[in-house]
């Protein structure tokens, strides 16, 4: 989690979104692409963006975990506070994000 903020706040979008398992549900059932073309461009349109997480707690099981913090967003002159869920797969060696929901 703390690699996928880190990417986010680096504005690194390739790595940002590698961190997104390949069949990674979109919110609002949106098309994946679109979604990766939404996101590279809110991403990049920022001129700085930090994203902090907060009480960090995982629940693994077997291949499957969750993932509940609060998330700090702050982007140029925005700035959230709210708690989020990481529905995450094992893929090889590493955690992908299949789904992620805002609350929890």
């Amino acid at each position: 989690m703390r690699a996928w903020a880190a990417a986010w706040s680096a504005r690194d979008t390739d790595r940002y979104l590698a961190a997104y398992a390949p069949d990674f549900t979109p919110p609002r059932n949106q098309d994946r692409k679109r979604w990766e073309t939404d996101r590279r461009a809110r991403i990049t349109e920022k001129s700085s963006i930090s994203v902090g997480i907060e009480d960090l707690v995982i629940s693994v099981n077997g291949q499957a975990a969750s993932a509940k913090f609060k998330q700090l967003y702050r982007a140029d002159k925005v700035k959230e506070t709210g708690r989020k869920t990481l529905e995450l797969q094992r893929v090889g060696s590493q955690w992908l994000i299949r789904k992620e929901s805002a609350g929890g």
